[in-house]
């Protein structure tokens, strides 16, 4: 019942965007906790560069924005303070990122980081090119040149629950030493593909070999917020989507109101 009152919902955009104001009643982001909130994206159409203006400007107002290896330094430590931080990621490497994503983030002095698919900037799934929507390795040059940092989401995309432990290494390591060799400096931090424990990972096993490849960070798609050592390696991360109102902000990522 509860799964088949979720598929109308969401089916429905009408219906959803009912919904969605009506839990902004009663989420906010500023009731979310203090912590670490890394906001996934993956592209960034033009048409919605206003939009993920907007986002990002709505985001600063409830805490401020940190780089990755910040971040990461951050959680390491333990969160004691009550402030909130954002971490700006994408994943897949679409060009948009750069096109599109970029003048706005510099615009706004706020860092970011590009969860690559190394195989892809040579290869793009389903012989795509540059127009048709993924970074090239002179568009990591760009991006990196700006002052971005950029991250592994693996050498192939694949789902890591399927590999075997030799084929997950392989997976980890092609894609640290690729675009190590393409930015000039070392990849601290893997974002799994899908992203889901059990479904697209072995947690058991997946962190544990990222972090001894040499990765200082595991995210996933498990919403919430990091604020210890003992998330590194089971990141969360809220999806934001570009077209999303600033009420579907509050409802999705925001915390409960109490008063």
């Amino acid at each position: 019942m509860a799964s088949a009152l979720k598929s109308l919902i969401l089916d429905r955009p009408a219906i959803r965007g009912a919904v969605l104001r009506a839990v902004s009643l009663v989420r906010s982001l500023d009731r979310a906790g203090p912590g670490l909130y890394t906001l996934l994206y993956h592209r960034i159409p033009a048409a919605r560069q206003d939009r993920f203006d907007a986002q990002l400007a709505f985001f600063r107002r409830f805490g401020r924005f940190v780089a990755a290896d910040e971040a990461a330094d951050a959680v390491r430590s333990g969160w004691t303070g009550r402030d909130r931080a954002f971490l700006v990621s994408f994943d897949d490497g679409y060009a948009d990122s750069v096109d599109v994503a970029l003048p706005v983030l510099r615009a706004h002095g706020i860092p970011a980081i590009q969860f690559l698919v190394s195989d892809w900037l040579d290869a793009p799934p389903a012989s795509a090119d540059r127009r048709d929507g993924y970074m090239t390795p002179r568009d990591v040059g760009i991006w990196a040149a700006a002052g971005m940092d950029v991250g592994s989401h693996s050498a192939s995309h694949p789902r890591f629950s399927r590999l075997s432990e030799a084929e997950a290494r392989s997976e980890f390591e092609r894609s640290r030493d690729a675009l190590g060799r393409l930015t000039g400096g070392p990849v601290r931090h893997f974002a799994c593909p899908w992203g889901v424990a059990a479904a697209d990972f072995s947690p058991d096993r997946d962190p544990g070999l990222a972090r001894a490849c040499g990765y200082e960070t595991f995210y996933t798609t498990r919403r919430g917020r990091a604020v210890g050592p003992s998330d590194l390696f089971g990141m969360p991360r809220h999806v934001v989507e570009p077209d999303w109102a600033l009420h579907e902000v509050h409802a999705r990522v925001g915390g409960w109101r109490r008063d």
